[in-house]
């Protein structure tokens, strides 16, 4: 077996072969849409951070004074040491925004599909995904040991007939799709796709880290005139246009 440095080195070069390898490159951010690489003033069309709340300065202000009240983290997960008084409040108004139950906030956008996904489904059972979905909806797919079918972008016809051909067979059926598609722009028809799912007995999950806070309800707003709501799961990347690196879960009880 070859030692660990080989078969770094050998994993390296073929990464870089076939023009995969990613590498970082230390940015300094310079102002709203300006940043500095190699000595080099850029304007950057990458950030996430649409609004520039980062730099606001209420926001700014708002993180020094509660690092100066709380300190600088928690000190361990939130089962082990308690809830924090500052996780409980931002749910309960994330909640609010999204007129919904309750909300858990995550790490990480990642981090959220990874978490969410498993819990509502695992093996026997069936997930009906976006070809366009991002990463980390597969990979929490691919984590639930569940049935997987793909779906062509956008394409209502080949969901009913993946959930004709494959629902019966299955316990429980989960429908996944981006809200807003973060490589092209374009919004999936969640109303539809409510309706399709609902006739096939089947959950619906939107990832609306694109999304959210141009509207409080984000691209589930087509919800908001229906009296009992068909999308109960939908989560959102706070990065997006809170300045913040985190996610939220929401959901509305029947």
């Amino acid at each position: 077996m070859d030692t660990l440095e080989r078969f770094a080195e050998a994993k390296l070069a073929a990464l870089s072969e076939q023009q995969l390898r990613r590498t970082l490159h230390e940015t300094a951010p310079c102002g709203p849409v300006r940043v500095k690489r190699n000595g080099r003033p850029l304007i950057s069309f990458c950030s996430n951070d649409y609004l520039n709340l980062s730099q606001h300065p209420a926001v700014k202000r708002a993180a020094v004074e509660a690092t100066e009240r709380w300190g600088a983290g928690a000190g361990s997960s939130r089962l082990v040491t308690g809830n924090h008084p500052l996780f409980a409040e931002l749910e309960r108004r994330l909640a609010r925004l999204k007129g919904t139950d309750d909300a858990c906030v995550f790490g990480s956008g990642y981090l959220a599909n990874l978490g969410i996904v498993p819990t509502l489904v695992g093996a026997g059972d069936l997930i009906v995904a976006d070809e366009l979905s991002h990463a980390c909806l597969r990979a929490g797919a691919a984590l639930s040991r569940s049935h997987v079918e793909i779906f062509r972008h956008n394409d209502l016809d080949h969901v009913e007939d993946l959930l004709a051909t494959h629902r019966a067979s299955h316990e429980r059926a989960l429908l996944l799709t981006d809200g807003v598609f973060s490589m092209d722009g374009d919004l999936a028809p969640v109303a539809a796709l409510a309706e399709i799912a609902a006739a096939h007995d089947t959950w619906l999950m939107t990832d609306d880290a694109h999304g959210s806070a141009w509207s409080a309800a984000g691209a589930a707003r087509v919800f908001a005139a229906a009296p009992r709501p068909r999308c109960r799961c939908r989560w959102a990347r706070c990065r997006r246009r809170s300045a913040a690196m985190a996610a939220i879960s929401a959901r509305r009880r029947r």
